[in-house]
């Protein structure tokens, strides 16, 4: 009885522990639920080109993940490539989660492509002393384009700009393309081309809090005002990258790559500049946009996996080893970034301790069959190979005389009694230039000449 009573209190004592854990877990979700969705801020700087597309495409997803309340991003810019601009507002208006652009800080521009990418947030905000506008489409050197060429380009500009889907003014948004208009911050504002002034982000979320947008989820209220602030600015793979893809380090990049090779032509066997060479001008095809994330990354991969095949085959003490570990790594990085996807095609990224790992794994397994192939190994000589040969003896041998060995006539001395002319020799050693022989018991014949 006293046992089934004990029983029966730790039955009820496990229930009450567990229901008491059940509550503090509902009540842990509650909380987390009630949590505010946070603010997600990314940053727009310098020339717009495809990383700062794939940038902001994974911002904007972060954002979706994550549920925020708004994605903001802080704009200076002063301009940058059509296509990759187009890429950000088509990105803008897909987002499940509202986009704010905000040009600043103060002094800040939203030049060209900058205009297209703010007009395109759901709401647009600029601080003290900054300005928009000037999208005037131009060639690549920053000249005027002429003819028909510069009616289709502008054409294109104003069908792109979303003035119209966000309510903005559409008029002062075409005349930005064809005339290159500007507007400070006051004269953006009375044009409604711009929603409001903010001195700084929080400012920012302060005056936006309570606006109604739609997504393409639906209409959004915005609750931004006690939400967190969550920077999400370039990873330091996205910031090396948008180095290597500017022009100016793309054309030294071309050029170091065609000296690497000029170097390694000319000098066959120096190994080190045809490897940079390589590199050097597949980074900056990659750059000019001729090839994409994919096409470089793997091109890279495939050299490495080049060099680690010649490595086996010539004797290069490790250079080649070398350079197709860092070919490996660079294309490891460009086709699967890691840290946060950022390229389009292949959407996963390799966690940084399997890039390790792997490009480890690969510097010792050709570590080890380098020192293999260097090690010495014994060399059969001429003597050696000698050594227990049997020949004919072509005169008496008594005990000197010449003997047949090895395809050769050879001055022998006999340590094991005279031999007779075309008996049968073994040498037992090499002394100098004459061979120390014994006679061949059993081999009569073999060897004759």
């Amino acid at each position: 009885m006293m046992g089934m009573t004990r029983l029966h209190l730790a039955v009820r004592g496990a229930a009450a522990l567990s229901l008491a854990v059940g509550t503090l877990g509902l009540a842990g979700a509650a909380f987390a639920a009630d949590a505010p969705a946070p603010v997600l801020v990314g940053y727009i700087k310098d020339e717009i080109n495809p990383i700062t597309a794939r940038y902001v495409d994974r911002v904007v997803s972060d954002g979706e993940a994550d549920n925020a309340a708004a994605v903001v991003f802080v704009i200076d810019t002063p301009g940058g490539l059509i296509d990759s601009t187009y890429q950000i507002t088509a990105r803008f208006l897909a987002s499940r989660v509202p986009i704010v652009t905000f040009v600043a800080p103060a002094g800040a521009r939203a030049a060209s492509a900058g205009t297209f990418i703010t007009m395109a947030g759901h709401v647009a905000a600029m601080a003290p002393a900054t300005n928009i506008g000037a999208a005037h489409p131009v060639d690549s050197s920053g000249g005027d384009i002429q003819g028909d060429l510069r009616l289709k380009a502008e054409n294109d500009a104003v069908a792109h700009i979303v003035a119209k889907v966000r309510g903005r003014n559409e008029q002062w948004a075409e005349d930005a393309v064809r005339k290159s208009v500007s507007a400070r911050v006051d004269e953006a504002l009375a044009l409604h081309v711009v929603d409001l002034q903010a001195n700084d982000v929080p400012d920012l979320l302060a005056k936006i809090d309570g606006r109604a947008v739609t997504t393409s989820a639906g209409d959004v209220r915005l609750a931004t005002k006690t939400a967190p602030v969550i920077d999400d600015g370039l990873n330091p793979i996205e910031a090396v990258l948008h180095l290597v893809v500017d022009p100016q380090i793309a054309v030294l990049l071309f050029t170091l790559g065609t000296y690497g090779l000029i170097f390694e032509l000319s000098n066959p066997g120096l190994i080190f500049p045809g490897i940079i060479g390589v590199i050097a001008i597949i980074l900056a095809l990659f750059s000019f946009g001729t090839l994409d994330a994919n096409g470089a990354g793997v091109a890279l991969m495939v050299f490495a996996l080049l060099l680690f095949v010649a490595e086996i085959k010539v004797q290069a003490h490790g250079l080649l080893t070398a350079g197709g570990i860092a070919s490996l790594v660079i294309g490891l990085i460009i086709l699967f970034p890691p840290f946060r996807p950022t390229f389009p095609g292949v959407r996963q990224s390799v966690d940084p301790l399997v890039v390790a790992f792997v490009v480890g794994l690969t510097a010792i397994f050709f570590g080890v069959a380098l020192r293999t192939a260097l090690r010495p190994l014994p060399v059969a000589s001429g003597a050696s190979l000698l050594l227990g040969a049997v020949g004919v003896a072509k005169t008496d041998i008594t005990p000197r005389g010449i003997a047949h060995v090895a395809g050769e006539d050879w001055t022998v001395v006999s340590e094991g009694g005279d031999i007779p002319r075309g008996g049968a020799v073994r040498v037992k050693r090499v002394d100098s230039v004459r061979l120390i022989v014994e006679p061949a018991l059993g081999a009569e014949g073999k060897g004759a000449a």
